[in-house]
């Protein structure tokens, strides 16, 4: 059969039979958030490893690993001067717990936080709790803005504290890993506000000083056991040539479902699998589709895969990232690395007349993103490309609300998500996937560790990494 036909049919079959939002639903309702060290994390990945099985994939298995798990405990923020009131917050998962009573100090605003925020205002952190929120400013890379490096330039300068605002409006808390590793754990405590209990705190801060009090006990977990899902559709005249696609199946805490971060995703990478699985025999490359197991909490899951793995990444032609698979509307085929994918990308998709835009997430950044699971490959020089949406906001027009600008809230639910924007996903990648595992030769050759870290170094990122604590080039673990 040509590969015409198969996309023909596997298009077909994704319009008609689809099965990622049911999946979505079905896992949300059952088995709840996913999230790391959790029994609805092991529920989630038994129950996505017997659809791998039961979807005819080869060789469905689970590869288990281990890390440094948290769990969450009491929390209390309170200002104590110039009003004295307690302060609606959450830990962020793998804050660091305070000494028995809490800390008191006092707060400092550095606006958004990013690394020239930090910089500007050195000589005044030592001994405050940093206010900054969610963002970065215009122009900058979100890598320059991220909560992890603005936990690790709060430490490095002295600050006892963090308390991360939510820059969007509507009394949501926002949460997110400051982890910064699968063994790494926060060293200072960091609490997430929502944006009206920021403006309160700002609006004092104009008065004068005010003092919080953030007294919060976490437990950490050592020898936590996590999973990543794997299974394949072999090649037949490449079969050792890899064409690998993943997304996360894990969910932070406090937003219950955790539907569309990135569940979604990872059910729409299914629905491909199943659909395709139907011709197995008729492609020339393997595809491998995995489930990453704790993205969250920071690429953990992906960064275990890389390390289990090292001795085949020669033969991963390109790592597709599914994380916003589904989840925003103007699809678009994001390269990571290298910049120059681009090219040999946008001719393919030309050629099989897919409709998706392509473009580069930033050219300056090979490390974008340290947060999601196309990082670890990228460290290793393989192609790496995201599928997501240049819509940043929900199909239903909910911005602000969970599934929207930002992710991490009580509000990323299943009533978000626009089924037809979820098809139209799987059927792009679908037909990526059909037109990647056809071709006698990959799009465009690894880069060296050298190319790699010299552009890293070329535009600045190391102090960022440096901040993230995500600055061990020559181990994919960061063991020394």
């Amino acid at each position: 059969m040509n590969p015409t036909d198969i996309r023909k049919m596997v298009v077909g079959d994704l319009w008609t039979n689809s099965t990622a939002y049911e999946n979505t639903e079905y896992v949300v309702d059952h088995f709840g958030n996913r999230f790391m060290g959790t029994e609805s994390e092991r529920k989630a990945k038994d129950h996505i490893l017997g659809l791998f099985r039961a979807y005819g994939l080869e060789n469905p298995r689970e590869e288990p690993y281990r890390y440094t798990g948290w769990k969450r405990g009491p929390c209390k923020v309170e200002m104590t001067s110039p009003v004295q009131r307690e302060i609606w917050a959450f830990a962020h998962p793998h804050s660091g717990s305070t000494p028995p009573g809490g800390i008191e100090a006092e707060v400092i605003d550095l606006g958004k936080g990013a690394q020239q925020d930090f910089e500007a205002h050195a000589g005044r952190i030592k001994g405050k709790i940093v206010l900054a929120s969610t963002g970065w400013h215009p122009g900058q890379s979100y890598f320059l803005g991220h909560r992890v490096g603005k936990h690790g330039w709060t430490s490095d300068a002295g600050g006892v504290g963090l308390m991360i605002r939510n820059e969007t409006p509507g009394g949501l808390i926002e949460t997110g890993t400051i982890a910064t590793g699968y063994r790494n754990t926060g060293e200072i405590p960091v609490v997430g506000l929502s944006f009206e209990t920021g403006a309160l705190i700002e609006r004092q801060l104009k008065k004068g000083p005010v003092n919080v009090r953030i007294d919060m006990q976490n437990e950490v977990s050592p020898g936590t056991l996590g999973w990543n899902v794997v299974g394949e559709i072999t090649g037949t005249k490449h079969p050792d040539r890899v064409v690998l696609v993943g997304a996360h199946f894990d969910g932070h805490d406090i937003g219950q479902e955790a539907a569309s971060d990135d569940l979604l995703g990872a059910m729409v990478v299914l629905d491909v699998a199943r659909a395709l699985a139907r011709f197995k025999g008729a492609f020339k490359r393997t595809m491998r589709f995995v489930a990453f197991g704790n993205e969250e909490c920071l690429t953990v899951g992906s960064t275990n895969y890389v390390a289990q793995h090292e001795n085949e990444i020669g033969n991963l032609d390109m790592m597709i990232n599914g994380d916003g698979l589904g989840r925003w509307p103007n699809p678009f085929f994001c390269v990571n690395n290298p910049p120059e994918l681009v090219g040999p990308l946008s001719r393919l998709v030309g050629e099989w007349k897919i409709d998706a835009a392509v473009g580069v997430s930033d050219t300056r950044n090979p490390a974008w993103c340290t947060s999601t699971d196309n990082h670890p490959f990228t460290m290793k020089g393989i192609p790496t490309m995201v599928i997501s949406g240049r819509g940043r906001a929900s199909a239903l027009g909910t911005a602000g609300r969970g599934a929207a600008v930002r992710d991490h809230t009580i509000c990323d639910t299943m009533d978000k998500i626009d089924k037809f924007v979820v098809k139209q996903y799987a059927i792009l990648l679908a037909e990526l996937l059909v037109a990647l595992a056809q071709r006698d030769e990959p799009l465009i050759r690894h880069s060296s560790k050298e190319e790699v870290l010299d552009a890293v170094r070329k535009y600045g990122y190391i102090d960022a990494l440096k901040a993230q604590r995500r600055w061990h080039p020559d181990s994919t673990l960061g063991i020394r």
